[in-house]
């Protein structure tokens, strides 16, 4: 958008700016000394506002660093001119300031507009300026925006997930309109790396006034963090095809205490047949459940899974929950530790983890064999038949004497 110059090289177009606005100011914009030079420009965040939706119109005012005068900037308005009479103009905003703009100088100031009815409008961004010798110079600048009939609304949201785990963004469409407004798309698009969609598009061929629609996109995370995600919504009203574009940022945190598995009171007992029987708990020391736990023996140097079981299917565990489960390993050599591994899934995303488990002397100890012997308990039968001939023989001899 062009600026308006205040010197004597642009008289007309200054004169022209004023008299179109300043139908409220006593006097006309009286152009600046040869000596100054004077330029707005404007922008607005954005060209298509909505009625009763305030919108910024930033303005800078600048002096050209070849001037010698100084001025003082007192005032500054948004004005709308009605087009059947510049008797009846409109003050949309105004900032009653006082700062200094001196040669080279610049100075930038945001005004908060609200527009109410639709269509192509043009308003006129006033400054008032205070010369050196007391004289009050004027600069306008036409500002023109296409004031649209509002859109349905677009908010976002995260669903928690691990790092690495397939979550949803949920996009939230509210239509506001009284109308029904068709053919709705929905995609969504980010510049981060860390983000990957599964789909981008959603579609629905209707959304009545007053209703929401929420549309879901699979997405994963490798790494938490906030990221920019932009949603565009293309819509269909009165025939007339539109879109709303926002970009938000959305938070891909982990959940604060996500659910992980760890072993809890494991023994170890050696059988009769020297297999080890390793029993514990699998324990869920978060706050989400996790599913599919498996516990096995490693195999390694000295370590053998043992049946009957030498890995054991736990399932599903919920949070600060715990179930139990039984595993057989054999050892040799001088190894004293059985190493277990662990394997779980949490939102989807597959966690494993190794742990050695200490086995103790006792449980290392070689058992002692069976006793070997006849039906007395391990006794040698002949010496215990001799010794009962013994005594019959001498009970015998003794009774005859008699």
């Amino acid at each position: 958008m062009a600026s308006v110059p205040v010197s004597h090289s642009t008289p007309v177009a200054v004169a022209v700016c004023a008299l179109l606005v300043l139908g409220g100011v006593a006097g006309v914009a009286a152009p600046a000394s040869a000596d100054v030079f004077v330029t707005m420009t404007t922008s607005v965040s954005t060209e298509d506002p909505v009625p009763d939706e305030p919108f910024t119109i930033t303005t800078t005012l600048a002096s050209d660093d070849a001037g010698d005068d100084t001025y003082r900037v007192i005032d500054l308005s948004v004005v709308e001119v009605d087009d059947r009479s510049y008797d009846d103009d409109e003050e949309l905003a105004a900032l009653d300031v006082s700062d200094s703009l001196a040669p080279g100088a610049a100075r930038t100031y945001d005004l908060n507009v609200t527009l109410e009815d639709t269509g192509e409008r043009t308003v006129y961004v006033h400054a008032v300026l205070l010369g050196p010798r007391g004289d009050r110079k004027y600069v306008v600048q036409p500002v023109t925006v296409d004031v649209d009939q509002p859109n349905p609304q677009l908010e976002l949201d995260v669903t928690d997930a691990v790092v690495g785990a397939e979550r949803t963004v949920n996009v939230t469409v509210a239509n506001g309109l009284e109308s029904t407004v068709r053919q709705l798309d929905v995609r969504v698009d980010t510049d981060a790396d860390a983000l990957a969609f599964r789909t981008r598009g959603r579609v629905r061929s209707t959304l009545a006034g007053g209703e929401t629609a929420v549309f879901s996109f699979p997405v994963r995370a490798t790494e938490a963090g906030r990221f920019p995600v932009t949603v565009e919504l293309s819509y269909s009203l009165d025939g007339d095809r539109r879109s709303v574009t926002r970009t938000f940022g959305a938070d891909f945190s982990e959940p604060q205490n996500p659910g992980r598995i760890r072993l809890t009171g494991v023994s170890v007992v050696r059988g009769d047949d020297g297999v080890l029987q390793i029993a514990g708990s699998a324990a869920n020391v978060g706050g989400t459940d996790v599913e599919s736990v498996l516990v096995s023996v490693v195999e390694d140097d000295g370590v053998t899974p043992a049946d009957p079981q030498p890995d054991y299917f736990v399932g599903g565990v919920e949070g600060s929950d715990f179930a139990s489960f039984d595993l057989n390993a054999e050892l040799s050599g001088d190894r004293t530790t059985v190493p277990v591994r662990v394997e779980y899934v949490v939102d989807g995303v597959e966690r494993s983890f190794t742990t050695d488990v200490r086995v103790s002397q006792a449980a290392l100890a070689t058992p002692e064999p069976p006793q070997q012997g006849g039906p007395l308990g391990g006794v040698p039968l002949l010496p215990t038949v001799l010794g009962v001939l013994v005594v019959v023989l001498a009970a015998v001899l003794v009774i005859r004497r008699r």
